[in-house]
This record gives C-alpha cells, sequence and structure tokens, in this order.
C-alpha cells in the first residue's frame, strides 16, 4: 500500500538491497547524456531516468524544492537549496523525452495537462539513495507551458528533536516546560518555509507519551508521527477547520495540534479548548511574536480570552549556516555603522541590539564560497526564535486592546523577550551565521 495513497516506487525494495546512488557531475551533464541516447531506448524510458536523476540531485543537493519549467524552447530545471533558489539545467528542451507527462503520472494525474485551468496537486514516493523520498506536486499552467513545483519532504528534517532545531539553552529549558502544562494555547508564527511544522512536530515528539492522548487537525499532513492521531482537513467531504476541531473536542485529547488559525470559528474554538483543560499548539501568520494578539483582535476574538488562555507565542524563521569549508573571520561593523542601522528602531530595542552587536568577545563570519557549498559561502539552516511569554503586564495590556509595539515594549522589557533580530545577532556572534545573513532575513523588521 502506498504511503500517500498515491502511486508509489520501489516499495519491494528492503533496506541493505539498494545501495545508496552516488551521484556524479552536474544535472546539465547527466542531461545531455540522456539526450545523447536518445533512439537507442524508448522516450518514456529516458523520461522516468531524467525525473530519477532529477530527484537524486535534488537529494543530494538538500533541495526542498524543484522548479522544473517550460522557457520558450528552454527546459529549465531549479532548485531552491538553503531558502534560495539556484538554476541546475536550462538547455534545449526534447520533445521526445515526456518529463512533464512521466511527473504528472506519478504524482496521480492525468499524462496530459487539462484544456482548462484546475489546481492540480499530487503526492508520489519513490526510493532514491537507499531511502524512501516523499514528494509533493503542484501543477501550473504558464503562457509557456506547464510549470511543475515538487516539494520534497525530508522525513530526517522533520523527525528532529526539540534541542536540534537551533533554539538557546534558556529558550529550550522554558519551552520544554511550556509544553508541559495541563492546559492553555501555544503559538508558532513565521512566513512559509520557516521551520513552523519541524518545530511543532518536535515539541509534540519530546511530550509523546502513552499516558496522553495527542491529536493534530493538519493540512497536509506531511510527516506521520508514531503513537499520535493524525487528521487531515478536506473541503470536499467537508472536514473543515472548525468541524474538526468540534470533532477532536469529543476524542477525550489531552493535547491538540492545530495546523493553522484562519478564521474566527477556528480562533474561538480553539482558545475556548484550552481554557478548559486542554493543551493546544498552533500556527498563525503575523510579522512577529507580539502581533498575534493584534491578529487575533482583528479576527474578533474577546481580549478577556486571549489574556486567560494564552501561554505564550513563538516567531521563527530560517537562517543559512556559514559553510564551515570556507568561512573566513571578520571583524565587528564599527559605531558609526551600527548607529545608521539603528536609527529607525525603538530606542530601547535600539540600545540592546547596539549593546550586543559591539560587545566585545564575537566571533564575527564572512561568507567566502568554494565547490562544498556551490560558491554560496552558506551550508544548511539554522532557526531563529523570538520566544514572548504571556505575564501580567503583556496580560493587561491586552484586556486594554493596547497595538502591538506597546506589547512588544512590554515583552521586552518585563518578559526578558530577544526579538528575532537580537536572536539573530547571538548566532553571529558565535559564529553559526553572518550578520549579513541575519539582516537579510530580518529586514523587513528592522
Amino acid at each position: 500500500m502506498a504511503f500517500w495513497g498515491n502511486k508509489q516506487e520501489g516499495e519491494s525494495a528492503q533496506p541493505g538491497q539498494q545501495a545508496p546512488t552516488q551521484v556524479t557531475g552536474t544535472l546539465e551533464d547527466g542531461y545531455n547524456d540522456i539526450v545523447k541516447s536518445k533512439g537507442r531506448a524508448p522516450g518514456i524510458d529516458l523520461a522516468i531516468k531524467l525525473s530519477d536523476l532529477i530527484l537524486e540531485h535534488a537529494v543530494h543537493e538538500r533541495a526542498s524544492d524543484v522548479h522544473i519549467e517550460s522557457q520558450g524552447a528552454n527546459l529549465r530545471v531549479r532548485f531552491r537549496v538553503d531558502g534560495i533558489l539556484q538554476d541546475m539545467l536550462n538547455s534545449p528542451k526534447n520533445a521526445d523525452i515526456p518529463l512533464t507527462q512521466r511527473i504528472r503520472v506519478l504524482a496521480g494525474f492525468d499524462p496530459e495537462p487539462p484544456t482548462s485551468f484546475r489546481n492540480e496537486e499530487g503526492r508520489f514516493q519513490k526510493m532514491l539513495s537507499g531511502r524512501a523520498i516523499q514528494v509533493r506536486v503542484s501543477s501550473f499552467p504558464t503562457v509557456n507551458g506547464e510549470k511543475l513545483v515538487l516539494r520534497v519532504l525530508d522525513r530526517q528534517q522533520l523527525g528532529l528533536d526539540i534541542d536540534q532545531v537551533g533554539l538557546d539553552q534558556d529558550a529550550l529549558t522554558i519551552i520544554k516546560k511550556l509544553i508541559r502544562n495541563p492546559y492553555g494555547i501555544f503559538f508558532i508564527t513565521g512566513s512559509t518555509g520557516s521551520g513552523k511544522t519541524t518545530s511543532l512536530y518536535a515539541m509534540l515528539k519530546n511530550i509523546n507519551t502513552p499516558m496522553i492522548n495527542i491529536i493534530t487537525l493538519e493540512d497536509p499532513v506531511e510527516y506521520r508521527l508514531e503513537g499520535i492521531n493524525q487528521a487531515q482537513i478536506s473541503a470536499k467531504t467537508g472536514f473543515t477547520w472548525s468541524e474538526g476541531l468540534r470533532t477532536i473536542l469529543r476524542q477525550d485529547p489531552d493535547v491538540i495540534m492545530v495546523g493553522e488559525i484562519r478564521d474566527y470559528d477556528t480562533a474561538e474554538i480553539s482558545l475556548r479548548s484550552a481554557l478548559t483543560g486542554h493543551l493546544l499548539f498552533t500556527t498563525i501568520h503575523t510579522i512577529n511574536a507580539p502581533s498575534i494578539i493584534e491578529r487575533l483582535f482583528e479576527m474578533g476574538v474577546p481580549p478577556f480570552l486571549i489574556g486567560s488562555s494564552m501561554l505564550g507565542a513563538m516567531s521563527q524563521r530560517l537562517v543559512r549556516k556559514v559553510c564551515p569549508k570556507c568561512c573566513q573571520g571578520a571583524a565587528a561593523p564599527s559605531e558609526p555603522v551600527v548607529n545608521e542601522f539603528i536609527k529607525n528602531m525603538d530606542p530601547e530595542e535600539g540600545k540592546v541590539v547596539k549593546d550586543l552587536i559591539l560587545a566585545p568577545g564575537a566571533n564575527y563570519k564572512v561568507e567566502k564560497g568554494c565547490p562544498e557549498c556551490r560558491s554560496t559561502g552558506y551550508m544548511g539552516r539554522t532557526g531563529i526564535f523570538e520566544l514572548m511569554l504571556m505575564n501580567e503586564e503583556i496580560r493587561k495590556h491586552i484586556l486594554d486592546h493596547a497595538p502591538t509595539d506597546v506589547i512588544k515594549r512590554t515583552a521586552i522589557k518585563s518578559g526578558k523577550m530577544r526579538t528575532l533580530l537580537m536572536d539573530g545577532i547571538m548566532k553571529a556572534r558565535t559564529g553559526v551565521t553572518t550578520l549579513s545573513e541575519i539582516i537579510r532575513v530580518t529586514a523587513t523588521m528592522v
């Protein structure tokens, strides 16, 4: 039986039977070799070979997404590695190699794209490099032809322990204590692809024991967690977020994870559940942790409900780690440069940021670039976090319907909250990443 319910290949492969695939040369070289063999093998066989080759290179390069595009007479393949898109193949298309039809069949679509636009999403699993790779496929019609985006789901990444996501020791201690509360709601916020799901799964994994009933509501379920009851939203069958939540509450849960809060109904049911003896984790789309409160106000959630049920909130982003093979030491920025950088910040926050950057003892690094990191200067990613805990002062501001900047200032002052920028600077000081990378990721918040 296929893991995702769609077509699956390599099902019979057993551990130890298949040697890990050795990726040699570039994707462009491999594509040219396949084109040269045209005529000696059927087109579909070449398409199978090419799709496998693309996925093998994607796994080898640690790509999270693969973009397959028609650009006029060219086939273009791009990989998103460490959050940045990189060109991997840009060569003349070959009509005799039906690559998109091959991927469409794997994803459970009709081989040919529909004549009128239809949203198409599918999944498949493949054995590559000795392990099962989950792939989510999205199709999109462009004026140049069909564009396919393949999300490569790394189960090893989603299986991280909470100690591995990038939280510093203080924040880790707080989080481990907080997720063992008997009731209350904890929010995680961040942009798409910022690792929210990974953090949520890591938290659930940390508290998962046979003594508690954990139920999740997700869209989609990206990774199966052992010992946890996971449900997937399905608009077609009427199993919506609010309907799913109401059903979960009749399933005697101890801990509930709601993939995302999008509207008043889901927010209201979630917060009331947190008041009636359930521990609830969820995500919400906002720019930082303090602005979650304003977002809930906008949805129409009463202030007393937020203040009495909320345990705290965490905002996160992913930053690229500097390549250990080629990075070089760097001096701290000069005081005039730092003054220019912080001039538009809240004075109190700016002072903390300035002190953090200029404090002695930093081990700043700068990226250089080598073959190991494809000349980017970076290799892998880690998280930066902003943890806001509920306290009496913040609760009072909520009841007074205070704006986000007031709540943020209070969280920094009375709750010892470290902003995303502050946490990023701490990671740059230890040489994990660079200041330029932190500024790139947090630019909209400065």
